[in-house]
């Protein structure tokens, strides 16, 4: 054997080892050792040397490690054996060795690209650079139709139609949107390939069509990021423009001859500037889905199967939300730690997109023992975050007071519901007993009125018990909290704190931070185990929970969270007085007694499920709103 590393692998020292870049994609080696003895074999790996002469001088140990990391490397693609008689996967043509290592056999994708009639429709500027790279990778009948970014012209699209045209490119600016989702879906409808760009001075955005939904793109796209595509729509120049070209139709072939992977599927942005590439998720924009408001049957419907839906585990929600963040596309516009201060707990931030009419940015955080925990928290938070101000006015009940029509724009039906010109109701689900009820669209979606974004009765999880308990005991919080400027409770027993391990540990770090800390019962005006703590004789935290030791960790951690900050505690606005009664553990709760509390306020909890984008249902549809109602 006489070893050839392959033109078009390289690696990389990283910290835990060696990286390989492939045509397939990355490799990782996590073996220091491993990644040693590669660098220093990687520049006699040239097919002049047999795998004895590579390994004379070696000792045995030696000897046989490095022919068992050229074995795994030729396992794996990376090297090749180019003995006399034997054909390289490399070589005189690099294409069909690119195409044969991903898929296999090359010659069919190969023919079936150089053979094919290609069509680029775009502007004239990047029209000569498309058709060279074309022509440069093998393709010999290009057709050529000038486009300055609006309507397909009727050339195209009889090409397409009647001239044999195997596959295309196209580039448009932004106000060719509309005309490029059509195209596209004629492409799709007669199986050719499709390659498109977004066009402006300063970035492309490049995507296959079988995957990419440029109306999608163009909503999801952050406001400040859509600027330069309707001031600068003009095509990138000089050598940007030719490696553009060259990208587009790398991708391309790739997508002709299969060899398109998943990182293919994805939204690529070109900065023209810097020559940078990117990768993007962009989930369907909820716009895009036909909708009208539902009906009683239709709500049902929806609550029984998300009532009866087996829900998600930590692993498969965690695997789903990675789609739906990224810092320029993603509903969730980051989830990171920042500076958050990490000891003793763990914290998440995460921004959430809100609509060009709320008032942002949203940043929701959560805590947690460790880095999953926290990170875990804050995306289920930030979903729910993200339903309760995403607001499809297409899905409501809507009149107008004045009785005049609405218009067909939504932001424009949004602005009327916010300045009190239009009713908007949706519906419902009383947690009492089970019946749908309409609710006045401001109290279930807070972000159409004035003040805050988030509703108080917030609920999200993986499944419909955990969502409804978060948001009802939310709910029980929010009442305790309203009630009398001062309360009175007795005082946790000590027993209950030691008999939890993760309390006592809280405990015992708000001592050791320097404060007094004590923690009051106040289940019997709650209705549910109910417990505040006061820090240095002040309120500082009250949690419910249905579990009383539930809520003794939950109160303790999010004191805990605050204290690690540095800042001074801040107090409820209660005063809570410690009683001299004697105290009795309240029993556990179910979520009926939560609900049966609430009822005791002479309001009825309603549930409202927040499900306006179904995208982000996908990924769990468990965010709701519990809000109470007079009736």
């Amino acid at each position: 054997m006489r070893p050839r590393l392959k033109d078009d692998t390289y690696f990389t020292r990283v910290n835990e080892g060696l990286v390989w870049l492939t045509p397939a994609g990355l490799l990782t080696v996590k073996e220091p050792s491993v990644a040693a003895m590669v660098e220093r074999l990687a520049p006699r790996l040239n097919g002049c040397h047999t795998v004895d002469e590579l390994t004379a001088r070696l000792p045995e140990r030696g000897r046989r490690l490095v022919v068992e990391l050229l074995d795994a490397l030729v396992r794996q693609g990376l090297v090749e054996d180019v003995r006399p008689g034997r054909t390289p996967t490399t070589g005189a043509d690099p294409d069909a060795g690119f195409v044969q290592q991903v898929m296999g056999d090359p010659d069919p994708a190969v023919h079936r690209y150089r053979n094919g009639r290609a069509l680029v429709i775009g502007p004239d500027r990047l029209l000569a650079h498309c058709v060279g790279a074309l022509s440069a990778s093998g393709v010999t009948r290009v057709e050529t139709v000038f486009d300055e970014g609006g309507a397909v012209p009727d050339g195209a699209l009889h090409a397409i139609a009647h001239e044999g045209i195997d596959f295309a490119l196209h580039l448009f600016d932004s106000t060719g949107l509309s005309h490029a989702s059509a195209l596209a879906g004629v492409c799709a409808d007669r199986d050719i390939p499709l390659v498109q760009g977004l066009v402006s001075e300063s970035e492309v955005l490049v995507g296959p069509c079988a995957t990419v939904d440029w109306t999608s793109v163009w909503l999801r796209l952050r406001a400040e990021d859509r600027k330069p595509f309707k001031t600068e729509p003009g095509p990138p120049s000089g050598a940007a423009g030719r490696i553009l070209a060259n990208h587009m139709v790398f991708q391309l072939f790739r997508c002709v001859t299969g060899a398109a992977g998943p990182e293919d599927q994805r939204l690529c942005s070109f900065a023209t500037r810097t020559l940078e590439t990117r990768r993007h998720d962009v989930l369907p924009h909820f716009c895009v889905r036909k909708a009208r408001p539902q009906s009683r049957a239709d709500f049902v419907r929806t609550v029984r199967e998300l009532r009866r839906g087996r829900g998600c585990t930590e692993a498969q929600f965690s695997t789903r939300a990675v789609q739906a963040i990224d810092a320029r596309f993603g509903p969730i516009r980051d989830l990171a730690e920042d500076e958050l201060p990490q000891l003793p707990l763990r914290q998440a931030r995460a921004l959430i997109a809100v609509p060009s009419w709320a008032d942002g940015p949203l940043v929701v955080t959560a805590s947690g023992p460790d880095f999953a925990t926290a990170r875990h928290r804050t995306a289920l938070k930030a979903i729910g975050a993200y339903g309760a101000v995403t607001v499809d006015p297409r899905c409501l009940h809507v009149h107008s007071r004045s009785g005049v029509r609405l218009p067909d724009d939504p932001d424009d039906v949004i602005r009327l519901i916010r300045a009190g010109e239009a009713d908007a109701r949706l519906w419902g689900i009383r947690l009492e007993d089970a019946q749908p009820c309409l609710v006045d669209a401001r109290e279930a979606f807070p972000v159409l009125s004035e003040g805050s974004m988030l509703p108080t009765g917030l609920g999200y999880g993986l499944d419909w018990t955990t969502m409804t308990s978060v948001a009802v005991l939310a709910q029980c919080r929010a009442t305790v909290l309203a009630g009398p400027r001062e309360v009175s409770g007795p005082r946790v027993g000590q027993d209950v704190i030691d008999a939890d391990p993760v309390s006592k540990r809280y405990r015992r770090l708000l001592t050791a931070l320097g404060h007094d800390v004590r923690l009051i019962d106040l289940s019997g005006r709650a209705g549910v185990p109910t417990v505040t703590v006061m820090v240095n004789g002040a309120a500082i935290q009250v949690k419910c929970r249905l579990r009383l030791v539930e809520a003794v960790r939950a109160s303790l951690e999010a004191v805990l969270m605050a204290a690690q900050s540095g800042r001074p505690l801040s107090c409820l606005g209660r005063k809570v007085r410690e009683s001299t009664t004697q105290w009795s553990p309240p029993q556990d709760a179910s979520l009926d007694d939560a609900v049966s509390a609430l009822r005791r306020t002479g309001q009825t909890p309603v549930l409202v499920p927040l499900n306006h984008d179904p995208a982000m249902n996908r990924i769990t549809p468990y965010a709701g709103n519990v809000v109470l109602i007079n009736e």
